[in-house]
């Protein structure tokens, strides 16, 4: 079995981290669900022992059920609607992570994981996911927490600079390819309050876009 196993990317080996694939899957290919979907939701990264292998093949990533993890069943609370449409098998919903590399935590528990590590492994990654947006084409994107989010703005700032403290959503676009972001908390720490007010958002950029869901 060993021999089958692929590293599709040594980016970070520096720090420990190698995205190795049993069926080949790259970078690029990892998206959970359909990668064609509209909306797409990126948290920061998979987690994991550090150095596991991802075991899933291309036709597994796309049949992903969201019901596998408490992480996943917290947007049920954020729109049941929007959940709902996830669990199917033609789901219109798709999840990937800003980091691609397994870890238990973020930043890694690696040696000399300071803040510049922190940000060269996302450097490494930043391009990863712009090919995903840019093969893909998703017209939304829901941002899972804080640090996932100061990222998307840095990568997609919002046309007004003094906007970014306090904007939760914003239209942007990239090679001429428009979308929308959601700016958000970690899901799972919001009060049910404040994840069904996100839920409202989502849901009018939805109904704005025509989004099918």
């Amino acid at each position: 079995m060993e021999e089958r196993l692929q590293t599709t990317c040594d980016k970070c080996k520096d720090l420990g981290l190698l995205f190795r694939s049993k069926h080949g899957i790259s970078p690029v290919d990892f998206i959970e669900g359909n990668a064609e979907a509209d909306i797409w939701i990126i948290g920061l990264n998979p987690k994991g022992e550090i150095g596991k292998i991802e075991e899933r093949s291309l036709n597994k990533l796309k049949k992903f059920n969201p019901n596998c993890h408490p992480y996943f069943k917290d947007f049920k609370k954020v729109s049941e609607r929007l959940y709902k449409n996830w669990e199917g098998s033609d789901s219109n919903i798709a999840h990937t992570d800003l980091v691609k590399c397994f870890s238990d935590s973020f930043p890694p528990k690696v040696k000399n994981s300071g803040m510049k590590k922190q940000r060269d492994i996302v450097d490494n990654c930043v391009e990863y996911l712009m090919k995903q947006i840019l093969i893909n084409k998703p017209k939304l994107i829901i941002c899972n927490g804080s640090r996932v989010c100061w990222e998307m703005i840095r990568i997609f700032p919002p046309k007004q600079a003094n906007d970014r403290d306090s904007i939760t959503s914003y239209y942007t676009n990239m090679d001429n390819h428009k979308f929308w972001i959601v700016l958000s908390g970690f899901i799972g720490r919001i009060d049910n309050r404040n994840k069904r007010r996100l839920g409202m958002e989502i849901e009018q950029i939805i109904e704005k876009e025509k989004i099918s869901i």
